[in-house]
């Protein structure tokens, strides 16, 4: 995952996808506009939810478990952020005990679909522990800079069910974690800690162009 890291950075940056998710019965915030059971504000299939701080309400349980589903598993962000790392390390023939052909680019695509799986549940999971929202928050702020600014402070904190800001320890989690489970079905040579603390971190830098998207990207009810 070095060199092929740096070309998925780059294919990234122009196309992506992405993420979000619940919690209990809590006091909106004030001012906060009334927001239909199961409404979620997004910018299309590709890139996850997204809303702005004064539309801040607490997710439902029911809204966050139709969040975890379809945009872990059946957007169309969700299939390219699993082929295509799973492409780049076909083609570098990472791990090479997993061979050529269709054989080994099933392995490869089933490592990144199971990575991608134990990332967002971790997340989706933990979030709904604490309370913790897992939407992207746009900047009220105005300029490029600031936003983008804005979008990369976004990849490591996120709301609680008060509308504080906090870190995001969810998304950390899932990260690292999804990262040193999955190096146990890896080969020898692929599984150190280093290995995992560096994919970890290669998701995190991941997230961070994910959310420069989802801050330009105009925004649509569904």
């Amino acid at each position: 995952m070095t060199p092929s890291s740096i070309r998925l950075a780059s294919i990234l940056f122009c196309l992506s996808f992405a993420h979000a998710q619940e919690p209990a019965a809590v006091q909106p915030v004030a001012s906060a506009p009334a927001v239909k059971s199961g409404e979620i504000v997004q910018p299309g299939m590709l890139w996850g939810a997204v809303i702005k701080r004064d539309e801040f309400q607490p997710l439902t349980g029911e809204q966050r478990w139709g969040l975890y589903w379809r945009q872990t598993y059946f957007m169309p962000g969700a299939l390219f952020r699993t082929a295509v790392p799973a492409l780049f390390e076909h083609l570098d023939d990472e791990p090479p005990q997993w061979g050529q052909g269709m054989e080994g680019y099933a392995k490869r695509f089933g490592n990144r679909l199971a990575r991608s799986a134990i990332r967002d549940t971790v997340r989706a999971g933990t979030a709904a522990a604490l309370g913790y929202d897992v939407r992207y928050v746009k900047c009220d702020c105005k300029g490029a800079f600031p936003r983008v600014g804005h979008a990369l402070l976004w990849n490591f904190v996120t709301l609680n069910r008060n509308g504080k800001t906090v870190l995001d320890v969810p998304r950390v989690a899932g990260s690292f974690s999804s990262e040193f489970i999955g190096n146990t079905w890896m080969p020898a040579g692929y599984n150190s800690a280093g290995d995992a603390l560096r994919s970890g971190g290669v998701q995190l830098a991941f997230g961070s162009v994910f959310n420069i998207i989802r801050e330009f990207a105009p925004r649509k009810k569904k």
